[in-house]
């Protein structure tokens, strides 16, 4: 399907509507394609909660600083300090 950017502004809910069920949408701008509009694939579209859990703690674990309960501009003046 091709729309204009308008056509697409004002029916953008059905045209992802289409999008989900397979159909491409080519947007254009003053008679050129300049975007398209596709669904996701099935895999990206089912999210397993306990895996996306599973890998927020293992970020966090990786990324902890074990200082929490300070602002970033007190961390900044404690850097400082250690450099001097």
């Amino acid at each position: 399907m091709i729309a204009t950017l308008q056509e697409a502004k004002a029916k953008l809910s059905q045209m992802v509507k289409l999008a989900t069920s397979g159909e491409e949408i080519f947007i254009t701008v003053h008679g050129k394609q300049m975007a398209k509009l596709v669904g996701l694939p099935e895999a990206a579209k089912k999210l397993d909660k306990k895996k996306w859990l599973a890998e927020l703690a293992e970020l966090r674990r990786k990324t902890w600083t074990g200082r929490y309960g300070i602002t970033a501009q007190q961390i900044q003046d404690e850097d400082r300090a250690e450099r001097f």
